[in-house]
């Protein structure tokens, strides 16, 4: 075989290499991504990263928040140990057009109703 075939083959190997990883880059899973308007004129980002976690941005700040049960299915709930304030977690509780972000306070004698409210936000389009 030729050199000049060689290198050819070669070539056509290297471009078809690059061109399955540009597709397999391409083929990554996009985040879902919602936005809402909330009190106080603030935004708040939501990114859905699978089915038990979400991550939201609050005033340049990122939080990965857990999915966990509550009482009322017809909402779901997701909390994080860390929060805008040392010492008090986050707690997103979303409807279907709605959310309340909440601080947590570590403390297992409070119901989760009484967790003062952050921000009460409605999804924006």
């Amino acid at each position: 075989m030729s050199q000049l075939k060689v290198l050819l083959i070669c070539v056509g190997v290297i471009l078809s290499a690059c061109q399955q990883n540009t597709v397999l880059e391409n083929a990554q899973p996009q985040v879902d991504s919602l936005h809402y308007q909330c009190d106080e004129q603030v935004q708040i980002k939501k990114q859905q990263l699978d089915e038990q976690t979400i991550r939201i941005e609050v005033s340049d700040q990122l939080f990965e928040l857990t999915r966990f049960d509550a009482p009322d299915k017809s909402q779901k709930y997701y909390s994080s140990e860390q929060g805008l304030q040392p010492e008090h977690g986050l707690l997103w509780i979303e409807s279907e057009q709605t959310a309340t972000l909440k601080s947590l306070m570590l403390d297992h004698t409070i119901k989760i109703e009484d967790y003062p409210v952050i921000y009460q936000c409605q999804q924006s389009i």
